[in-house]
């Protein structure tokens, strides 16, 4: 199913809930800008068009085991770090961080 507002193609089952700007930590030193996405089963970054690397990456809600806030240049709060019970880290700069956040952490429960 071909959701409008993100753009991504949803299995039946998933609703967006909450959908925001983001830059993606793709390497240490490089982000990608694009979406992310948060749906019933899933949080997913879809990258937009102007980066080089045009990529959506999921995170299955129930694999995710490690949620935390972070900071950019140490005082300014915008990060969200994902941890997924693999060990792969996943890092999001997110507008209204807390929002989306406090959306996750209740989607967790």
């Amino acid at each position: 199913m071909k959701n409008k507002q993100s753009a991504l193609i949803l299995p039946p089952d998933e609703k967006v809930i909450l959908e925001k700007r983001s830059n993606f930590k793709y390497k240490w030193y490089n982000y990608i800008g694009g979406k992310v996405v948060l749906t019933n089963k899933a949080l997913y970054f879809k990258s937009h068009k102007l980066n080089l690397k045009e990529d959506t990456t999921r995170i299955v809600l129930e694999n995710i085991h490690v949620l935390r806030k972070g900071n950019s240049l140490k005082v300014i709060p915008n990060r969200m770090i994902v941890g997924d019970r693999e060990g792969n880290e996943y890092t999001f700069v997110v507008t209204n961080r807390n929002e989306f956040y406090n959306a996750v952490e209740e989607q967790l429960k």
